[in-house]
Parts: structure tokens; C-alpha cells; sequence
């Protein structure tokens, strides 16, 4: 072999092995991707909000399905439920403490317990109603109470609501002791000895807020007191000294909801409100799982009325796992859809790419890596799967450096 021939060939091995060499440096040193890619600029007002904590709260709001809210999840479901771990997560990285936050009456999942206790009258749950976060909301008649779990609190918000036939009134105990008198309501009056679900028009997303609590761990019952009429009662806030301050993640879910339930006129007048009321700097949206007929349009409208309800807010769509039941061109649509809304609104809406953080789920339930509640079809997290997603979120929401 003449020399030269000798010369290029060995040349281009010792080509290809640097360029080897330098490819597996580069895998060996190049940064791990994080759930964040591609979102840093987007999500810089969170991460500002959650650096801001000690003087207001930074606060994020989940609308979505079961997928969200979860289901059937063990006791106590509100420490099992992504959004609760979510927020202990988020808590832990940042060294900030806090209370339980908020709790719903009930949750959409008519399988799963609650973490509430009914006694009393039979009450009715007025689901994908007028009022309540997540369009859940318990009509309480007279003589029916609702006790919630026991909890660490220095003052805790009562949430209901208000309407124009038959509203009731509403008591709420601490501990076995009435203090509504005590409170205050969300208009800045002090309530009276009893708080009114009767009015002239129905209105949502009104508020009493105890005064300071003693001691460190309280029961919280509202009970209803007037025969022949139904106090509308929408959800329980547990602060531990952080009412005006802190991280929260609220659960704004429903199980079985559609974005067309979002974008109902119900939804505007009772749902929004409550997002309203709680000013989040963030809303989080995971939904397309339930079938629709016109999932584009009903999107379309969902992030229209969740900018006009949280103007400071930036809107994450979640572009989930595809489930079980669905097959790849529908689940394409549903994708698709949330690529075109966040694209008509650059700057205040962009889509987060969950999908790519899970495993691609097999329909026989081979590939699920333990995370689903379902063999066959799956569609729902289990604990395990609840857990991983609030790591997911996490990952996500935690501000770079922390």
C-alpha cells in the first residue's frame, strides 16, 4: 500500500475516533434536560411570584380531569393527590412552610372517598354547577354539617356561595365552638352569626376568614341551620401563618370534565370567580382526556375566560400522555388544538410537553412503568403515578438555582 494511501487512512481513523471520543465527552458533560426546556422566558413571572413569597403569595391553579383532581387514591386523599404533593414539593426545595391550603367539599370522583365527614340532613352535590373551584359545590340543607380533617392552622377561609331561591345560612365551627361571629367576611365587613347564602341574585366566590386561631391543629365544620333552605358551601383554606404569603397549589379539577364544562356559562359565573378570588400568578390546564364534540373551540374559549379572570396570570396547557382509550390520530386533534390556541396568544399561553417526561402507555398496559391505575386502557395515575407527575410539576415550577 503506497504511503500516502497509508497516511489518509490512517488520518480519517484517527478522525473518527476523536469524533467519538468527543461525542461521548460531550453526552458525558452536556446538562441533563429538565422538565423546563424551552419555558424559562415564559415562566420567569412564577418563578419572580415564588421568589416574592414572603411578602404576597405565589399562587398556581390547577383546571383539569380526574388526571388532576385524581382517583381513588387512599386516605388521606388530600396528602395523595397530586396537587397536595405538588405543593409539599414545591414547599421542601424552597425551605417555606404553610398550611394544608385549600380543600373542596367533595371530589368529582364518585368512586374514591372524601376527606370530608357528611352528617346530618342528606346534602346534594350541585356537580359542574354555578359555584365552587372546579364547579363543585355541596347545597347544604338545613341541619346538615360537613366536618373537615384535622389540620394545623392559624386561621382558616370558609368558601360559599349565594342564591336567589331558597338560600340558606350557614354556621362554621372551630373545634366544637361557633365563631362565625368572629370572622371576616371577603367584602372586609365582620360577619354576623351567620354567614347568607340568600340573595337577590346568585353570586359566587364570597369568603369568611377566621381571626387568628390558638393552639396548632383545629377541626373545621360547617353546618347549615336554617329547615326548609340550603346553605351553598364551595371548599375549606388551611393557612399555618401563610394567609399573605408562601407557595400555593390550588385544586381546581373536576373529574370527568371537559373543556367545554370550563367554558360554560356556568363555569364563568361560579369557576372563574373563585380563580378570580384567588389571584393566581399561574394556571396550569390538562384537558382533552374526556371526549368532546368540538374540543378546539371549547379550548379556545377556556383560556379566553381564564385571562379575563387572572389578568396577571400566564396559562400553561399540559400536552399530556396519550390514554389508553383513544387512538393516536384523535389524540393528534386534541394536540394540535393546544398548539394553535397557545400560538394565537405568544407571551401569555405556551404548552408544556408532559408527555415527553412519561412513558408511552401501551393499551394493554404493558409500558405503563407502574404509574397507572389501569392494566387495559390505561388513563388514570395511580399513587405512584401521582407522585411521579408532582415531580414532574415540580421540576417544572422550582425557579432555576433552587
Amino acid at each position: 500500500m503506497p504511503r500516502r494511501v497509508r497516511f489518509l487512512l490512517y488520518a480519517t481513523v484517527v478522525a473518527v475516533i476523536a469524533t467519538y471520543v468527543g461525542v461521548k465527552a460531550w453526552d458525558q458533560w452536556a446538562p441533563e434536560p429538565t422538565a423546563a426546556d424551552g419555558l424559562e422566558e415564559f415562566l420567569e413571572p412564577w418563578y419572580e411570584a415564588v421568589e416574592d413569597r414572603a411578602d404576597q403569595p405565589a399562587t398556581v391553579v390547577f383546571v383539569g380531569d380526574s388526571i388532576s383532581e385524581g382517583v381513588m387514591l387512599p386516605a388521606p386523599v388530600h396528602k395523595n393527590r397530586m396537587v397536595g404533593l405538588l405543593q409539599t414539593q414545591l414547599r421542601d426545595a424552597l425551605d417555606v412552610d404553610g398550611g394544608a391550603g385549600f380543600m373542596p367539599p367533595y371530589y368529582g370522583d364518585n368512586v374514591g372517598s372524601d376527606d370530608t365527614v357528611r352528617t346530618g340532613v342528606p346534602m346534594v352535590e350541585q356537580t359542574f354547577g354555578q359555584w365552587g373551584l372546579g364547579m363543585r359545590s355541596l347545597s347544604m340543607p338545613g341541619g346538615s354539617e360537613l366536618t373537615y380533617p384535622d389540620q394545623e392552622a392559624s386561621t382558616v377561609r370558609v368558601w360559599y356561595g349565594q342564591m336567589a331561591l331558597l338560600g340558606g345560612q350557614g354556621k362554621v365551627f372551630v373545634d366544637g365552638v361557633d365563631i362565625t361571629a368572629e370572622g371576616t367576611l371577603s367584602n372586609g365587613d365582620p360577619s354576623g352569626e351567620t354567614l347568607s347564602s340568600a340573595g337577590e341574585e346568585n353570586a359566587s366566590a364570597l369568603s369568611w376568614t377566621s381571626p387568628e386561631l390558638s393552639g396548632s391543629s383545629h377541626v373545621v365544620q360547617v353546618k347549615s341551620v336554617v329547615p326548609g333552605t340550603s346553605f351553598v358551601h364551595t371548599g375549606v383554606e388551611f393557612f399555618d401563618g401563610d394567609e399573605t404569603s408562601g407557595i400555593h397549589v390550588v385544586d381546581g379539577s373536576h373529574s370527568g370534565a371537559t373543556a367545554s364544562h370550563f367554558a360554560s356559562d356556568r363555569a364563568v359565573a361560579g369557576h372563574w370567580e373563585e380563580v378570580a378570588a384567588h389571584d393566581p400568578d399561574l394556571i396550569v390546564v390538562n384537558l382533552g382526556t374526556n371526549a368532546e364534540p368540538d374540543f378546539p373551540t371549547s379550548l379556545r374559549k377556556l383560556v379566553d375566560e381564564a385571562m379575563a379572570a387572572a389578568p396577571k396570570a400566564r396559562i400553561l396547557l399540559v400536552d399530556g400522555y396519550e390514554p389508553g382509550t383513544w387512538t393516536t390520530p384523535m389524540w393528534q386533534v386534541i394536540r394540535k388544538a393546544r398548539k394553535d390556541v397557545a400560538a394565537d396568544h405568544p407571551g401569555r399561553v405556551a404548552v408544556f410537553d408532559l408527555a415527553s417526561l412519561w412513558p408511552v402507555l401501551a393499551k394493554d398496559g404493558t409500558s405503563n412503568d407502574g404509574l397507572m391505575m389501569e392494566d387495559a386502557g390505561p388513563v388514570h395515575p395511580n399513587v405512584e403515578g401521582n407522585k411521579r407527575m408532582a415531580q414532574i410539576y415540580a421540576e417544572l415550577l422550582t425557579p432555576p438555582g433552587n
